[in-house]
């Protein structure tokens, strides 16, 4: 099959799954397009992939499963028998229903999945687990995928009859509450905006940027990351008890799995 564009699709809030999906990118010969859903588009984009596009999706693992708010996005977007490839990152714990999720909602809006990976990274809560990962043997790994994919897009006319089969069960785990989320001291807070400009969920409103509306809060603190004045935060007992909690199911030497 003669190959179109590189459709990359992905959601991450702290850059990790981006770093890891970009890697395994390098590696295969096409032209690429980048579709970032790491800040929050009210209106969410429809997208038409053809059949000879590649798309390559990319998800942080939130209580083993797709976030939630990811999926919003993928209902507006489509393939057409197009071959597409998963990796899912996740904090040393599990990844457990995630992979079997994604390939389910993409295979239902017309794409077939090729081949998937699931990469150990460092825990986006608790930065101690899984400490700088993805290392350079993650990312080399990663580009080794990507090596494989293209290897497979060059080799096979057609993906039509592809069955891949990856971990996990369906129905699938319960999808949780968020562990931790942020509050603002107005009195540190510089009105600066930037953490109204990368909330992925848009629960921090540019008009009321003390604020956070935790119905749409997901818990993935990126806003306490870009606050330069310390004004955004989290309890810290609630912090170090969840520290504790993880500590004790996370194994921070886990491998990459690969599934072709």
């Amino acid at each position: 099959m003669k190959m179109n564009e590189l459709k990359l699709v992905y959601f991450s809030p702290t850059g990790t799954t981006r770093r890891v999906l970009m890697e395994a990118a390098r590696s295969i010969d096409l032209k690429s397009v980048s579709f970032d859903f790491s800040v929050y588009k009210e209106k969410k984009p429809v997208l038409k992939f053809a059949h000879n596009d590649f798309a390559l999706f990319g998800i942080p693992v939130y209580y083993g499963r797709v976030p939630d708010l990811f999926t919003e996005y993928l209902e507006n977007i489509s393939g057409n028998g197009t071959p597409a490839a998963l990796i899912a990152t996740y904090g040393c714990r599990e990844y457990e229903d995630a992979l079997l999720e994604l390939k389910d909602i993409v295979e239902k809006h017309g794409f077939k999945v090729m081949g998937a990976a699931a990469f150990p990274v460092e825990h986006s809560l608790v930065p101690s687990i899984g400490s700088r990962r993805p290392t350079k043997g993650d990312l080399r790994e990663a580009a080794e995928f990507g090596i494989e994919l293209n290897r497979k897009l060059r080799r096979e006319e057609s993906f039509d009859q592809t069955d891949l089969h990856v971990p996990g069960n369906t129905p699938y785990r319960q999808y949780g509450k968020p562990a931790l989320t942020p509050r603002c001291d107005a009195k540190l807070c510089s009105e600066w905006g930037a953490c109204a400009k990368v909330c992925p969920s848009g629960a921090i409103s540019a008009k009321s940027l003390t604020k956070t509306d935790h119905k749409k809060c997901i818990g993935c603190l990126k806003c306490v990351r870009v606050c330069k004045q310390g004004a955004r935060m989290v309890s810290s007992i609630k912090e170090r008890s969840l520290e504790r909690k993880l500590k004790k199911v996370c194994k921070s030497d886990k491998n990459p799995e690969i599934f072709l």
